[in-house]
């Protein structure tokens, strides 16, 4: 397993956000609903970037750029507030086709967990995957989240309607879930 560190978006990452969302266009829109249009443009895309540090600095999300031991970007996990549900919110994620199965949303999600309930004052996280994607399930049960629902037909992804498997975490689980963990480890020496 690769060590992670996280940053929040700023201008000052935003090339490397811009370009590693170029990078995976085609890998991403094959699991995920595309981008809309004129994204990829750099001048929409810095438009975009500004409104969402705005956003971060509002507290309605919290974008995170996720680095290697290099300190190359390899993904992304996002927190988006529910805008009814202000203890509450959604989790995100991509990591790069060539990153992928090295840990890395698995250690970054964790960072971002720990941040969610200890800094943000979060109550609940919850998180989507599609019904096939296996590897983004795992990710979510290794940091302690669990299945709550199945929404039939949620996203239509490359003109085919896809089934969505919603998780979710509370704060009271997840300080269970790591006490758990800090016990498993120790007496693994």
């Amino acid at each position: 397993m690769y060590n992670v560190s996280i940053e929040l978006l700023s201008k000052d990452n935003s090339q490397d956000i811009y370009f590693f969302e170029q990078e995976n266009k085609v890998y991403f829109e094959r699991t995920l609903p595309p981008r809309p249009d004129g994204y990829y443009d750099l001048e929409s895309f810095d438009s975009i970037i500004d409104e969402l540090i705005s956003e971060q600095n509002e507290n309605k999300c919290y974008m995170y750029i996720i680095r290697n031991s290099d300190n190359i970007m390899v993904g992304r996990v996002n927190l988006f507030i529910i805008e009814n549900e202000l203890d509450t919110a959604e989790l995100g994620y991509r990591i790069a086709e060539k990153e992928n199965g090295k840990g890395y949303a698995t250690m970054a999600i964790a960072l971002v967990l720990e941040k969610a309930f200890n800094l943000y004052g979060l109550e609940k996280v919850i998180a989507g995957t599609a019904k096939e994607n296996k590897a983004s399930q795992n990710v979510l049960s290794k940091n302690g989240f669990y299945f709550t629902k199945e929404i039939k037909k949620d996203i239509c992804l490359n003109d085919k309607w896809v089934d969505t498997l919603v998780f979710k975490l509370s704060k009271e689980d997840y300080c269970g879930y790591i006490t758990k963990n800090k016990k498993a480890h120790r007496s693994s020496y």
